[in-house]
Formats: C-alpha cells, sequence, structure tokens
C-alpha cells in the first residue's frame, strides 16, 4: 500500500529501507513533504530511534497485517516455521509491566535467591529501573547486576550500556560480564581506547559506535576529552561501581554522575560503602536514582529510602542461609607482635619526646595532628618516615637537595629553624640508618616488622617453590615498594626474573598503569602463574577479587579504620572462596615511656573489626562515622584531647562494645538509627510498589512534621509471605516464556541446519554431547570483536567457536582457566551458551531475515488435535519508546463458523502442546493448500484487533493511568519547599521535566501492532 495523502498518523506501522517502523509523530514541513519520526518496530531494528523524510528521501509504505500472504512450509519437522516463531518469541522484548524475572535459569550462575533479589527490586519500580545495591564486600554485587542487566536487555531496555569501574576492576567486571551472562562490554581501559580510536573514523564518538561499553571513572571523568560525547548520549542503563566515591558535591567524579544520572533511563550504583555517615551527602546519592526521594536531606525516613537501596550482610537470613556450602567461614584475625629494635625504639623515643608530648603547644594549629600522622609514618616503614619528614621541611621552607632519598649520603649545611624541624632532620637520619643497618649482613633484623614477616609468611608456606599464595596490605607506596625489593631474596627468589615473576607491587595512581594492574590480578587469580605474593594499596584493590587463589592477608600496616580494615579482609573473604580466609597483623611494640605504638590503636583496631564483623556482618552497621579518613581523623583527635587508646577505639562505634558483646551473631541492637540501619540490613522488605498504587515513596503532605518525627527512629520490617526454607522472604518470581524446542541447544542446532541449507557458507559444524564448535561466520564474529584481542587471539574465537550447552563443563571451563598450569589468562576456551549469548542472537537474526515481508508459514498438524485452522497472531501495544506495554500471543480458531465469533485463545504452553506444535513434529502429511487459508487472513487480523482493544483498557488501568497521576505528582512536587536540593530551582525544575518526560515515554501510545505469525492447518 502506497503511503497516504499527508502524514501519516502516530501508531500507524510502516515499512522504510526494508524494516518495520512504528510513527511517533509526523508533521509536513513543506506542501507535499513531511518528516516521520519513528521507531524500528520490526524485529532487527526494534527500539532504534529513526527520522525519515517523505518522499523526497523516503517513500514509507504502510503495513496492514490483512494484507499478509501464506505461503506453505516445506521443512523438514517444520523447522523453518518452529524456528521463525522461536525467533519472534526470543527477539520480541517482554511487556513493560511484567516484573517477574525471566532469565534466572539463563546464566552460569548458582541460583541464590538472594543474588536476585536486585534485579526483582529494581524491576518492581514502575518508572524507572534505579536502585543502589549496598550488600557488603565479598556477597557477589557484579553478578547481581549482571543479573539485572540481563533482565532489561530481555525487556528491551538494555540495548546501550554503560558500565563504569574502577580502573583495576575493568577486566574483572568484563570476564564476569562476558563468562557468566554472554554479554559482551567493549573495554574502553587505556589500551581499548588506543585500539578503538585506530578503528572508528576520526572525530567519531566512540559511545554511538559501541553500544555497550565498560571504563574507568578516572578515564570517563576528562571533561574536556569526554563530556561533549556524553551530553549527547542516552543510555538505556548506567552502573556506577564503588558509587562512594561519588557523594562529594562538586568533585569531577560527582558532577560526571549528575551528567549520567539525567542521559540514563536505569541507574545501577553499587558500593560496599554507600554511607558515609553524612546523612546529607547520602541523601544527595539517593537523588542521583530519585530526585523526588527525600523531602529532608539531613532527616530522611526510612520509607523514602527503601524503594531505592538494598543491602545485606553475611548475617542476613537468607544469605547466611544460601551462602553456608560457597563460602568458607571467616577464619581468624591474628596480632603478629614484634618487639622493636633499638633503632627503632629511638625513633619511638624521638616521637614521643618531641611530638606525643607537647599536644599543648600545637593545639591552636590547623596542622595539630601532624605528629600522628607522622607517627603512623613510621609504623608503616623507615623509608615512610622518611618520606614524610622529607617533605614536612620541603613545606616549612628548608631548602632540600631535589629528589633527596634515603639511600643518599646524609644532609649537611641545613639549618633547622625550629625545634620541630630540628626533629625531622634527626628522624630522617634515624631512618637513613634502619636502611643501612638493613642494607648489611643485619637484614631483615633492622626492620623489626621485616622479619616477622618473613618468618609469618614462611610459615605459611610462602617462599619459592610453594604454590601458597598471600595478600600483603600497606598504607604507604614507599613501604610497598621497600618490601617489594627486599623480600624475594628473603624467601628463597634470587634471580631477578624469578623475583619479578613471584612478587608483585600494586597500587593505584601513576605508579601502576590501569592495564598493569589488570594484569597483576589476573595472574594472581590463576593456577598457572607465578606470581606468589601481591603487595597492594588500599586503593588499587577497590573491588578486586583475591580469593581465587589465595586465603591469607597479612596487614603489614594497619589503618586506624575500621571500615578500611574490613575492606581489605574482603578481598580474599568473599563468595566462592573455598578456604576459611586467614588474616593477620604486623604489631611493632616499644618499651619507650609515653610511645604510641601498634598494640596501643592498630592491635585494637583488629580485634574491635573482627567482633563487630561476626555479630553485624558489617562494620558499617555499628560505626558513627562510615568513611576511613574520618575514622582515622576521629582516633587522632581523641588521642591529641589526651584520651586513651581505648577509648578512642571505642569512639569509632556507635554501639557501645558493651551492648555488642551481649549480642547474637546477626542481631541487631534496639533502637539502632537510620545511619546504621542503612549499614545494616536494609530494604529486603516487601516491594513498595505494586499496580494499584503508584505511590513510589515520596510523601506530598504539605502539614509540617512534628518536630520529634526523627529519622532515627527504627522500623518494623514489613510482613512477607515466609520461604519454604524458613527463611523471611518469599521466593522469587519467575515467569515461563514460551518456548516451542526443547533446550537452546535443541534451538540453535536446528538453527544451523536450516542455515547451512538456505545460505552459501559451510560451518564444519561439530557436535559432541552438550558441546558445539563450528567455523566462526564473518558477521558473527564482528559481533565479538568487542572483547579483548588477547581472549580471542589466543583462543581462536574468530576463527572458530567452542561452545557447551552444559553448566557443569563450562564451570570446568572457567576452573581449567584459572588452575590449569599452561592458562594464559582466566578467559575460558569454551564458553557457556546462555540466554544473552550472541550465537542465539545471531541464529535469530539469521532466521528472522529469512521470511519475506508480510509473510506467514503454513504448518500442518493432526486434524484429530486441530479439526479447524489456527492463526497464530501477535498483538502489540508499546510506549513512545517503541517497547512493548502490552504483548499477547493468540491462536485464532473457528473463523468459519456462521453466526459465531471467532475463538480466541492465549498461547500458552499447555496449549501448544494441545496444538501438536513443538519439538516433535511430524512431516508425513501430504501438502495443504495456503491459497484456501488466504481468505480467513482478515478475520484472524480482525479477532486480534478487538482482542488488543479489550487489553488496552488493561494497559490504561494499570500503566497509563498511574503514569499520568505520577506526572501530576511530580508538578506538585516542584512547587514543594525543599531544603538542600543541589542547584537550586534550576535543577529541580530540570529534574522534574525529566521525570515527566520518562513518564510520557512510557505511555502506550499509537495504535496496536499484530501480526500473522503462523497458521496450523489440519492434516488432509
Amino acid at each position: 500500500m502506497p503511503a497516504p495523502d499527508g502524514p501519516p498518523p502516530a501508531g500507524t506501522v510502516i515499512e522504510v529501507r526494508d524494516e518495520e517502523w512504528m510513527v511517533r509523530t509526523s508533521r509536513q514541513v513543506r506542501p507535499g513533504e513531511y518528516l516521520i519520526e519513528a521507531v524500528g518496530a520490526s524485529d532487527l531494528v526494534r527500539g532504534q530511534e529513526a527520522r525519515f523524510l517523505a518522499p523526497t528521501m523516503d517513500r514509507p509504505r504502510v503495513l496492514l497485517p490483512e494484507h499478509t500472504e501464506l505461503i506453505a512450509d516445506g521443512s523438514p519437522h517444520f523447522r523453518r516455521g518452529r524456528l521463525f516463531l522461536e525467533a519472534v518469541l526470543r527477539k520480541t522484548p517482554l511487556p513493560q509491566r511484567e516484573r517477574r524475572l525471566a532469565l534466572t535459569d539463563g546464566f552460569l550462575l548458582d541460583r541464590m535467591d538472594y543474588q536476585l533479589r536486585p534485579a526483582e527490586k529494581a524491576l518492581a519500580n514502575p518508572l524507572r529501573p534505579r536502585l543502589l545495591i549496598g550488600d557488603v564486600v565479598g556477597l557477589g554485587k557484579t553478578l547481581e547486576i549482571g543479573v539485572l542487566l540481563g533482565e532489561l536487555i530481555r525487556r528491551g531496555r538494555g540495548e546501550r550500556i554503560l558500565v563504569v569501574t574502577p580502573a583495576p576492576v575493568l577486566e574483572q567486571f568484563q570476564h564476569e560480564m562476558w563468562t557468566r551472562f554472554a554479554l559482551p562490554l567493549v573495554r574502553l581501559d587505556s589500551a581499548g581506547i588506543a585500539r578503538i580510536e585506530r578503528k572508528i573514523p576520526a572525530g567519531r564518538n566512540p559511545f554511538t559506535y559501541y553500544k555497550r561499553v565498560i571504563i574507568s571513572m578516572d578515564t570517563l571523568k576528562n571533561r574536556r576529552r569526554y563530556r561533549p560525547w556524553l551530553e549527547h548520549i542516552h543510555w538505556d542503563a548506567v552502573v556506577i561501581d564503588e558509587s562512594h566515591n561519588l557523594i562529594n558535591q562538586g568533585s569531577e567524579r560527582r558532577d560526571l554522575a549528575d551528567l549520567l544520572a539525567e542521559r540514563t533511563d536505569a541507574l545501577i550504583l553499587a558500593s560496599a560503602t554507600p554511607h558515609n555517615g553524612e546523612m546529607a551527602a547520602f541523601t544527595g546519592l539517593i537523588r542521583l536514582l530519585d530526585p523526588m526521594a527525600v523531602k529532608d536531606p539531613k532527616r530522611p525516613k526510612a520509607e523514602e529510602l527503601e524503594h531505592l537501596m538494598l543491602r545485606r550482610t553475611k548475617v542476613s537470613a537468607e544469605v547466611a542461609e544460601q551462602l553456608k556450602d560457597h563460602w568458607a567461614p571467616r577464619g581468624g584475625s591474628h596480632p603478629v607482635r614484634c618487639r622493636a629494635n633499638d633503632l627503632e625504639e629511638r625513633v619511638f623515643a624521638e616521637l614521643a619526646e618531641h611530638w606525643l608530648k607537647r599536644r599543648e603547644q600545637r593545639a591552636a594549629t590547623e596542622d595539630r595532628l601532624f605528629p600522628y600522622v607522622l607517627l603512623k609514618s613510621f609504623l608503616s616503614s623507615h623509608r615512610a618516615l622518611f618520606v614524610t619528614a622529607r617533605q614536612r621541611l620541603t613545606r616549612t621552607g628548608h631548602a632540600l637537595p631535589p629528589r633527596h632519598r634515603i639511600t643518599d649520603e646524609p644532609l649537611t649545611g641545613i639549618t633547622a629553624t625550629t625545634p620541630e624541624a630540628a626533629s625531622l632532620l634527626r628522624l630522617m637520619e634515624l631512618a637513613r640508618d634502619i636502611e643501612r643497618a638493613g642494607a648489611g649482613e643485619g637484614a631483615p633484623a633492622a626492620a623489626s616488622k621485616l622479619a616477622g614477616l618473613v618468618e609469618e609468611l614462611r610459615r605459611i608456606g610462602v617462599k619459592a617453590g610453594s604454590p601458597t599464595r598471600a595478600v600483603v596490605f600497606s598504607e604507604r607506596r614507599e613501604t610497598l615498594d621497600w618490601l617489594g625489593e627486599v623480600l624475594p631474596p628473603l624467601l628463597g627468589w634470587t634471580a631477578e626474573d624469578e623475583a619479578k615473576a613471584a612478587v608483585k607491587v600494586m597500587y593505584s595512581g601513576s605508579g601502576t598503569s590501569d592495564r598493569v594492574q589488570m594484569e597483576y590480578v589476573d595472574e594472581f587469580a590463576r593456577a598457572g602463574s607465578d606470581v606468589r605474593l601481591l603487595l597492594t594499596g588500599d586503593g588499587a584493590s577497590e573491588g578486586v577479587n583475591l580469593h581465587r587463589q589465595c586465603h591469607h592477608l597479612i596487614h603489614w600496616d594497619l589503618p586506624w579504620s575500621l571500615i578500611r580494615v574490613e575492606q581489605r579482609n574482603g578481598r580474599i573473604d568473599r563468595y566462592g572462596q573455598t578456604e576459611p580466609p586467614e588474616f593477620r597483623a604486623l604489631i611493632l611494640r616499644s618499651e619507650v615511656d609515653g610511645a604510641l605504638d601498634d598494640t596501643d590503636i592498630a592491635e585494637k583496631v583488629l580485634a574491635r573489626e573482627e567482633r563487630v564483623h561476626q555479630v553485624l556482618g558489617a562494620v558499617e552497621a555499628a560505626t558513627k562515622d562510615n568513611d576511613a579518613d574520618l575514622e582515622e581523623r576521629r582516633v587522632m583527635e581523641a588521642l591529641f584531647r589526651g584520651e586513651a587508646p581505648q577509648p578512642a577505639v571505642d569512639a569509632l562505634q556507635a554501639v557501645s562494645p558493651e551492648t555488642l558483646d551481649a549480642l547474637d551473631e546477626g542481631e541487631l541492637p534496639d533502637g539502632l538509627p537510620l545511619a546504621q540501619q542503612l549499614n545494616a540490613e536494609f530494604g529486603t522488605g516487601a516491594d513498595t510498589y505494586d499496580d494499584e498504587d503508584f505511590d513510589i515513596g515520596f510523601d506530598f503532605d504539605d502539614e509540617p512534621e512534628a518536630a520529634d518525627t526523627a529519622s532515627d527512629t527504627p522500623r518494623a520490617a514489613p510482613e512477607t509471605d515466609p520461604a519454604e526454607d524458613g527463611t523471611a522472604r518469599a521466593p522469587v518470581r519467575t515467569v515461563e516464556e514460551l518456548r516451542l524446542f526443547t533446550d537452546r541447544r535443541d534451538y540453535v542446532l536446528t538453527g544451523l541446519e536450516e542455515l547451512a541449507d538456505l545460505e552459501a557458507f559451510r560451518l564444519d559444524t561439530t557436535v559432541h554431547g552438550t558441546d558445539l564448535s563450528f567455523d566462526t561466520p564473518e558477521d558473527l564474529a564482528d559481533r565479538l570483536d568487542v572483547l579483548p584481542a588477547g581472549y580471542l587471539r589466543d583462543h581462536g574465537i574468530t576463527r572458530r567457536m567452542k561452545l557447551t550447552f552444559s553448566r557443569e563443563d563450562a564451570a570446568d571451563s572457567l576452573r581449567r582457566a584459572r588452575e590449569d598450569a599452561d592458562s594464559p589468562s582466566l578467559w575460558p576456551d569454551a564458553h557457556y551458551v546462555g540466554e544473552l549469548h550472541p550465537v542465539l542472537e545471531w541464529i535469530t537474526d539469521k532466521v528472522l531475515v529469512q521470511l519475506g515481508r508480510q509473510q506467514a508459514l503454513v504448518m500442518q498438524v493432526d486434524r484429530a488435535r486441530v479439526p479447524d485452522p489456527v492463526f497464530l497472531t501477535q498483538g502489540v501495544w508499546s510506549n513512545r519508546d517503541g517497547r512493548p506495554t502490552v504483548v499477547a500471543w493468540l491462536a485464532v480458531d473457528r473463523l468459519d463458523r456462521p453466526g459465531e465469533a471467532p475463538r480466541v485463545r492465549e498461547l500458552t504452553r499447555n496449549l501448544l502442546t494441545d496444538l501438536g506444535l513443538g519439538p516433535h513434529m511430524p512431516d508425513h502429511f501430504a501438502a495443504g493448500d495456503p491459497a484456501a487459508l488466504q481468505r480467513h487472513v482478515p478475520a484472524a487480523v480482525d479477532a486480534t484487533r478487538r482482542e488488543m482493544q479489550r487489553r488496552r483498557r488493561e494497559a490504561e488501568e494499570h500503566i497509563d493511568r498511574p503514569l499520568r497521576e505520577y506526572e501530576a505528582k511530580v508538578g506538585r512536587w516542584l512547587e514543594q519547599k525543599l531544603p538542600g536540593f543541589t542547584g537550586g530551582h534550576t535543577a529541580r525544575e530540570r529534574a522534574a521535566e525529566n521525570l515527566e518526560k520518562a513518564a510520557a515515554r512510557l505511555r502506550t501510545a499509537g495504535d496496536p501492532m499484530v501480526r500473522v505469525l503462523a497458521v496450523l492447518e489440519p492434516s488432509s
């Protein structure tokens, strides 16, 4: 049918450039010419936006399902028709109202409902899937993110994905998304960016060239390079890992997050420490998810936050029950005491006499806490002490030789202008004395902790010739470099190349590139690599998994922070750890009167973290400041005021030690303030949303609240249906989709057989049980080009695919990548074909293009089961984004009975069986006559349209009406007086406009799209 006179109305389905599009808007731009804005409706362009200028550049053809041509399916066992139906089922997104999970069995995961809860909670949001996943370290936030992204993709809401992580985690995250979820992300690290810049045209925006990207925050925050590109991109989903780094308003990271929050539909924030103790800063993070969520940023209510945040700990009931066979119980935290030697005692004496005993002289100075910074530098190492003293002298106007090092000759000709400077010069020389003593035969005894570390490492088996591995943490880069120099020969690695292979030093910043950090993490996770000891700092290890081959962690120096100790321990104490993780801390002990040593603060912090973690599952549930730097400062301020060390450590907790010691494991204290509730277990109650009430948690009551409505008042957890296993959670709800093949293997093999008959290529397909391999076609290789070049090269992915449909074999392939001595990387040689696998997508797309436009296949079924022809039709109501709000799969029959309306039935798995449509269809029936069925097409289409009009009323009731009510609420919110809204009224107006547009885009628009998919003809 040619284009109508004038622009086609909204909702019309048109054919342009051999694809189907649904008209959003159309208008005349000049006489005889009109502009059509459309969104893809056919399977290959679904959801893509386009503009067509007609008839100047394009001649749209209005498509009417009444004109569908019926053709006989002559393929063996009607495989072509079954493939086409399956392809349409797979390609059609789940409707907007469907909030049950669809892919729980389609990933390479051990089924654990607690890891499915974040997806369940995010999808319950009827407007935009937005959630802060705040699970403690080690529960598997990356896996939870992957589940949610998969569900978004299945709903057509995950075509364009941006993942932002710390640099060391880039490959780890990319690896998990591919090996577990078959979700390929292009990695834009330093090497990836250079590779991509060589591939794409100059000036081309890489974020339009690649639709699913992973990049580090430090790379992306470069305003000059990336912001102009980001400002013109809209994402379906943005993931920001370690999102506690976004807390500070005005920082580069926060500015980037503000931009991305406006430019995305779904937003997933992930952090094991989401609350830093400052409520206004935390609610600022929440407002990234939902600007309307919180009235008063300083005093939020728990109910304002519950729909946007989910946090569980290791002692949460559901988690503890499901993890007991997948996570070894935590071992002890053991102090390793090391007595200071004579040189070290001289340092302690200098610090005690000239820095720690003279607090009153520094009471009014801005740097009154510097003595404790100086002390901590020495507790780290003599080299760290040297650098701290040198930097202090330089800042106070003392001209030192440039780049003066501890290995240089002693300073001469430097005049100390103050007693402080004189002490710093003495400390530098004492540090130099320790360095020189260690360089001779006295090493490692010249540094007591070094001797203790070597003894401890040898005791647990970390030495040349042993497979045992350990992680050593230090706060100071100077210390890490020094340990990297002196440890290898002390542990038996005397050759330079052996030492470099066995001991790796990793820290963040300019010292170690993101590429090198990822290589070290990869090596440490592989049993076949030579690395045995990883020396790392806190920043470089953020979010990194170090537990694959390691269950020993040693704190060379201890932060004066419960949170940072827990974060360190979480690198090996996490989901998938098979051995009880053991923790040790080197404790330097002094006999000097007035000295502060590691027994005063560090050892107490170690013991307190162990107890809090054991009882509450997360130290943040008990701490006053959920920020490591603030905790350190709190301890220093207490010491400066003259408090004893034990009260100074106890003051880190909002829960008293006595209360904590009286609690059983997993028990929370009564009256826990909201700040601590947010860091215990939070947001695990029943869904906040339902179809009858679109209230997303914002209270529009204009009446002033009573002064005693404090946010710290604990709320009773909502009642939920108990699960069968006795925990307090109902089972995760899932949807069982229609399928015409036994399983994914059956679909893929049948598809390859059909394509081999239809296309000219030969794939040399080999099938062995659940394993499949075939030569990689060029168009499939193009889809995999975003994966790491080394992986594609080492495993020959672009030459030949090696796949498995067995979870056990896929898990074994992953294990071999980690454990085999000759494994070149953590990337497996055989890949699991999950629901999102590009091979499935490739076959689906290939099948869909085989059938001509507006054609439907006729398949014959047993007349004894199906006496009348049955038309299989699809009806779709869509929103303005072209995504389905209502999808109907229908069976229409009894089309030629006079005086009787056609019968319209929902197509279910049981009905498919009754109709004889499935994996084992016979093909011995005599050929039918499609032409005789052609006359029934208009009646089948008309019956489908009537059914879709009936379902339109359901869409109005459950989708459109609540969305209009929500838009009205946005208007009322804009009129509220809200304190502390960053950016003022202009920012609120922009946020309101974005929310209104989001709601308007989700409402059902235009007319339903109706398709005749196939016809079942009674056998002759």
